[in-house]
């Protein structure tokens, strides 16, 4: 909430400005809350503490407006709070008019997952050292699902360009560590390709009479 004090209002005058404006005290005879739509009035008023019957200063009316103003900003209500003294008499009411604007949904910064490490399990067949190298995520960047399917591709093209007797399926893992980042296991399986059976052809032998 945006505090909005200027002076604090006396019926419809502005308090004067004096070294002992301050330290004046009012008898209070009710405590009124107007204007706010977002937060229900007693949720307000329980963190206020004047009641009816204390003496105040201007001060504590200003600490009463700041703990409205808290509860009003975890609720996210956008608007501002201002204190007023209505006196009739020896009596006075402390009025905290609320600009209540609504509710404003907090703003979110979203941080990019961030690689630990990368980890290869199951391949046999090529180093990890060469298959890391392969994906092009080194540890510290920015983690993506483009870029998690680029580096599962370009582990499939490292082994197919290898022309290696196995054919392999790949599947990807992501693990949360320490300091919110993120290891990529992959699981490679290589299974040994089948030899092709070769056609023999048959020799039809001449029947001799």
């Amino acid at each position: 909430m945006r505090h909005t004090l200027g002076a604090l209002l006396l019926g419809t005058t502005l308090l004067a400005a004096s070294s002992a404006w301050a330290q004046t005290t009012y008898n209070v005879s009710k405590v009124t809350i107007v204007g706010n739509k977002s937060v229900p009035t007693d949720q307000l008023m329980a963190v206020v503490q004047e009641h009816p019957g204390s003496k105040v200063t201007v001060n504590d009316i200003i600490a009463d407006r700041d703990a409205i103003s808290k509860v009003l900003e975890a609720a996210h209500v956008v608007g501002s709070v201002k204190p007023s003294i209505k006196t009739q008499g020896p009596k006075s009411e402390v009025i905290f008019t609320v600009d209540d604007q609504g509710v404003q949904a907090p703003v979110v910064t979203k941080v990019a997952p961030k690689l630990d490490q990368e980890i290869f399990e199951g391949n046999a067949s090529i180093p990890s050292d060469t298959l890391a190298q392969a994906t092009g995520i080194k540890p510290g960047d920015d983690l993506s699902n483009e870029k998690i399917a680029a580096a599962q591709q370009a582990i499939f093209n490292t082994y197919k360009a290898a022309k290696l007797p196995v054919s392999v399926a790949i599947s990807g893992e992501n693990k949360q560590v320490a300091g919110g980042k993120y290891d990529v296991i992959w699981h490679i399986t290589e299974t040994k390709a089948k030899k092709k059976k070769k056609n023999s052809d048959t020799d039809e032998g001449a029947q001799s009479e």
